[in-house]
């Protein structure tokens, strides 16, 4: 009795699969889901999810959002969400550097909860991609442009 899997981010619907497992970063740590799971309502916290089916799998870069488990049906509703295939890994570093770089500033002026924020949707594409990386056993070429938006 497998899961049925619906990821939907702000800007397009990003997957719509039957899979045996689903594992999300929650605020409180890593959730697993399989068939049958109790019903759920949970915050998704920005990171990767990985859905499962036998040896295949699949890894999503999420910026946050909710994850509502019910009835064998995940539904994920994320701030913004990508496949690791598409995403860009020089704007994602470029992305985390900046980041990085406007954390570092000591002016009254930056948006650190705004910085702090990008650097999670940096890291979240980062891991993304080197969890595929490791899994192919080489590094996935970068989609021009990615999706998703910048960080």
């Amino acid at each position: 009795m497998p899961l049925h899997v619906d990821v939907v981010a702000a800007e397009r619907s990003v997957l719509s699969e039957t899979v045996d497992e689903v594992l999300a970063n929650t605020p409180g740590g890593q959730i697993g889901v399989l068939p049958r799971h109790a019903p759920l309502l949970t915050l998704l916290s920005p990171g990767e999810v990985r859905l499962k089916k036998g040896a295949d799998e699949v890894v999503l870069a999420i910026a946050g959002g909710f994850m509502e488990v019910g009835d064998n049906r995940v539904v994920i509703l994320a701030d913004s969400a990508e496949r690791a295939e598409e995403i860009d890994v020089a704007r994602a570093e470029e992305a985390r550097r900046r980041a990085l770089a406007r954390l570092a500033q000591r002016a009254p002026d930056i948006d650190y909860e705004r910085a702090r924020a990008a650097l999670a949707r940096a890291l979240a594409r980062l891991q993304a991609v080197e969890r595929m990386r490791r899994r192919r056993g080489s590094r996935p070429p970068p989609v021009a442009g990615g999706v998703g938006g910048a960080a």
